[in-house]
């Protein structure tokens, strides 16, 4: 049972190593709030995700979870979660977070009105994210058709539901209270916060755009294959390997462009404000690197394994951020030189 700060933590830390960190540099004041959205949320995607479990199971969960939210419960009933077929297609952690649901929503219940209010709101935007993600792809289970997404407004409002909308949340939330004392712009800010979540998910896409093809699962939608005359077959044969390059390409370059509101949104923060520039500055870098660690790999559009940064990197740039983190014409160096290889490898 959810019983203190320590067990939330060490839930936290169990479901994600990555945002467990940028949590916990966190102002106090301000962490609790975040912390549960993030679990609830991870929670929701935790099911939407699960393998071998039908589309059917997985609404009927969600529906469960948003019932509770809309209602203002925490008396939740979770057996359907921890039948036998949820269960032995879940890891140690997942099952742990699953059974914990609801604990995570009576400490939501417990939070002062406004972050109630902001949590509810954000964590239900997410979940009508994860459906639009099943009415597409919940199918392609069994099945061997790939699926995509149609057009770019499909594409930007999923952006938006599943990562934009944790922007104008972690704003309202570490922001809004220092806008007096810090002449912070926090409309500005909330919209610079929607760009930054849809630059860190557009990444997890092309991080994940090879694996998600053999998954029957596309978002990069029909409107942008049909520019460069490609159509689905050729994303699982690879038979037009220079349109499919010049298709990546140029969600990178979009993405670099979302990537620019980021960078706007973390110098936007006051220098003297560390804790909040590193839980910022942290997700930041880890998506740029990403995105060069993507294009660096030989045949970076081929590739059949998912990319990601090495555990020292990560390591290596946490420690580095913490001497450079107020110095904004060295952290402005930072974000060039990162984007400079990313534009210099997409044109090799």
């Amino acid at each position: 049972m959810l019983t203190g700060q320590v067990k939330l933590d060490q839930l936290l830390k169990s479901t994600s190593r990555a945002f467990y960190l940028s949590l916990r540099i966190l102002p106090k004041h301000v962490r609790k709030p975040i912390s549960l959205a993030y679990l609830l949320a991870r929670a929701a995607d935790t099911i939407t995700d699960a393998p071998n479990i039908s589309e059917a199971v997985k609404i009927q969960s969600l529906n469960s979870l948003k019932y509770s939210l809309n209602n203002d419960s925490s008396d939740m009933n979770i057996s359907h979660f921890t039948e036998i077929d949820f269960k032995d297609n879940l890891s140690k952690a997942e099952n742990q977070l699953i059974c914990k649901i609801p604990f995570i929503l009576t400490y939501i219940l417990s939070l002062k009105p406004e972050n109630y209010t902001q949590v509810k709101r954000v964590v239900l935007t997410l979940i009508e994210g994860m459906e639009m993600d099943l009415k597409y792809f919940g199918k392609t289970l069994n099945s061997p058709r790939l699926v995509s997404l149609k057009n770019n407004d499909e594409l930007d409002k999923y952006t938006y539901l599943v990562a934009g909308c944790v922007g104008s949340f972690w704003t309202e939330i570490t922001l809004a209270s220092e806008s007096k004392i810090c002449n912070i712009n926090v409309t500005l800010m909330s919209a610079l916060g929607v760009e930054f979540g849809k630059a860190l998910q557009m990444t997890n896409i092309l991080r994940d755009f090879s694996s998600d093809i053999r998954l029957g699962k596309c978002y990069i939608p029909d409107e942008e294959l049909n520019k460069l005359n490609l159509n689905l077959d050729d994303l699982l044969t690879n038979n037009s390997e220079k349109q499919i390059r010049q298709l990546i390409s140029k969600q990178i370059h979009k993405t670099l462009d979302l990537y620019d509101s980021a960078e706007k949104y973390f110098l936007s923060i006051p220098p003297r404000k560390v804790r909040l520039r590193l839980a910022v500055l942290w997700p930041l870098i880890l998506g740029l690197g990403t995105l060069n660690a993507i294009v660096t790999r030989k045949n970076w559009h081929q590739s059949e394994s998912v990319t990601k940064v090495s555990r020292l990197w990560v390591y290596k740039m946490m420690l580095k951020s913490l001497f450079l983190v107020s110095l904004d014409y060295v952290i402005k160096s930072w974000f060039r030189q990162l984007r400079s290889s990313i534009t210099q490898h997409l044109h090799t």
